[in-house]
């Protein structure tokens, strides 16, 4: 008597949204993928990016949005790299006064779809699917004062080769942060020298909904 058994797996909520769990011939691993990667083909994984250089100690280049209230919650990586010395802060939410800064466009990482992020822009009037960047005199302008600060690191040394870091830890489990609804985040990067310091700042999530 044969011991195998064909498994059934379903992958949507409606009838007939099932298919056969499969293997790999050759070792008959079970074949999976991480639950981020799903949520790449499932074209709820997001990602916006943001480049500037700073001339002088204490400039700080910036990025974030706003994220809504209801159900979605934004699961959030950081990453940065910079060419001197530099702070990075991921502060949750700060004061920063509207309209200063510039509209940064927010990336499906499904590049066949056309479902738009939840995030918004820090504007008196937020736009959904996009986040706000700050070059230096932006974020003076804006006043950017760091009330609840998640994570604060220090990488590059003056003068150095590019250095670069993620964010909260080593690995995505230590780097990952579930945001809180209807709150404000930003990713700052302050120069702690006078060297030519490019900022560049990754910020990658997906927009997850409890499913119990």
């Amino acid at each position: 008597m044969s011991l195998w058994k064909v498994l059934t797996g379903r992958w949507g909520n409606d009838a007939g949204e099932t298919d056969q769990v499969r293997i790999d011939p050759s070792t008959n691993a079970l074949k999976t993928i991480e639950y981020e990667h799903s949520e790449v083909h499932g074209a709820s994984a997001f990602h916006c990016h943001y480049v500037n250089m700073c001339t002088n100690t204490n400039e700080v280049s910036a990025l974030g949005f706003n994220t809504p209230s209801g159900t979605k919650w934004g699961h959030l990586t950081v990453s940065v790299t910079v060419t001197s010395i530099a702070r990075i802060r991921i502060i949750e939410n700060p004061s920063i006064d509207d309209d200063e800064g510039t509209d940064v466009t927010i990336y499906n990482r499904k590049r066949n779809s056309d479902v738009e992020s939840v995030m918004s822009t820090i504007e008196a009037a937020p736009e959904a699917g996009k986040a706000s960047s700050f070059d230096e005199t932006q974020s003076a302008a804006a006043n950017i004062t760091t009330t609840t600060t998640l994570d604060s690191i220090v990488i590059g040394a003056a003068g150095a080769n590019p250095s670069s870091a993620g964010v909260g830890g080593m690995t995505r489990g230590s780097l990952e942060w579930e945001l809180k609804l209807s709150t404000q985040y930003a990713v700052t990067v302050e120069s702690l020298s006078d060297d030519d310091n490019y900022h560049t700042i990754g910020m990658n999530w997906y927009e997850h909904t409890d499913k119990h």
